[in-house]
């Protein structure tokens, strides 16, 4: 094999050198390119769930037996929530106009816990009702015109938006 001359090893090195440089520029080139820009979303109205919670009809309740909670539960978001709990709302617990009216006054009505830990999926722009079962008490000192009442009972729920 013949060897190389002095220029042409210092051409080949040089061309090499070049060669790298040129490689190694367009690498970090390919790499770094980037850009930058601005974006924007807007986020969504976000409405109250509607409830309301009565007495569960189709299980009258009398002294010594629990009854159950009928919670009917309204989403007006154009996205589907999951309901985790219900809790006593704010305001009392009421007999219905007819049995107030005939002297339903002391009903001894309540809620058997504080807090009711569901699993309730509402999908979007939906009413649905659930049924809690043996969560309502009546006293034994409830009146007697209390007898066959339906009985408004406040809650509140607390929900978490769902993707389903």
């Amino acid at each position: 094999m013949r060897r190389l001359s002095r220029r042409s090893t210092a051409i080949l090195a040089t061309a090499s050198v070049v060669f790298l440089a040129v490689n190694a520029g367009a690498a970090w080139a390919y790499w770094r390119l980037g850009g930058s820009g601005a974006t924007s979303a807007t986020a969504a109205t976000v409405a109250n769930l509607q409830v309301s919670g009565a007495s569960y009809p189709d299980v009258p309740i009398y002294p010594g037996v629990r009854g159950g909670l009928a919670v009917t539960v309204a989403n007006p978001n154009s996205f589907p929530v999951i309901v985790n709990r219900v809790t006593p709302g704010p305001s009392p617990i009421t007999a219905d106009a007819a049995h107030q009216a005939a002297g339903c006054n002391q009903h001894g009505v309540s809620l058997a816990d504080d807090t009711f830990n569901v699993s309730w999926p509402i999908p979007k722009n939906s009413q649905k009702t659930f049924v809690i079962s043996s969560s309502v008490l009546m006293a034994n000192s409830s009146d007697n015109a209390c007898q066959g009442a339906t009985f408004r009972i406040p809650v509140s729920v607390t929900a978490t938006s769902s993707t389903s």
